[in-house]
């Protein structure tokens, strides 16, 4: 496995975790410790990652966890099918008012409807 895809295999595992235990990785990604100890230097080396001290047992190891997410990126294009950003009650709209998106007819429509479209299914709209 080159080092850029354990690199990537590796930072998915984090993310996707709350920490994971060094000695485990061998076992999880199929290679030997020294490729993952290399990687681990460079992501800590960069900030990405930090390694706390970690006991299971009598077995003394470390915790890996990723410390940079990635940026969230959000475009207009992505919640453009949302009633919201032109409803006349969006001021008074809030969670535990009389308006709110957990009784809101029209969100829970353009909801439904764009679940059906991300499925593939054709809606009447």
């Amino acid at each position: 496995m080159l080092m850029e895809n354990l690199k990537e295999k590796l930072l998915s595992i984090l993310k996707n975790s709350n920490g994971v235990e060094q000695s485990s990785l061998p076992k999880i990604l199929g290679v030997d410790r020294k490729a993952i100890y290399k990687v681990l230097q460079e992501l800590e080396r960069e900030g990405i990652i930090r390694r706390e001290p970690f006991s299971s047992g009598n077995k003394k190891t470390y915790k890996i966890f990723i410390t940079k997410k990635e940026e969230l990126k959000i475009d207009i294009s992505d919640i453009s099918w949302s009633p919201c950003a032109i409803c006349p009650d969006i001021e008074r709209c809030g969670r535990g008012q009389p308006i709110s998106p957990e009784t809101c007819i029209k969100l829970t429509n353009a909801l439904k409807a764009e679940y059906m479209n991300l499925i593939g299914v054709k809606t009447n709209d």
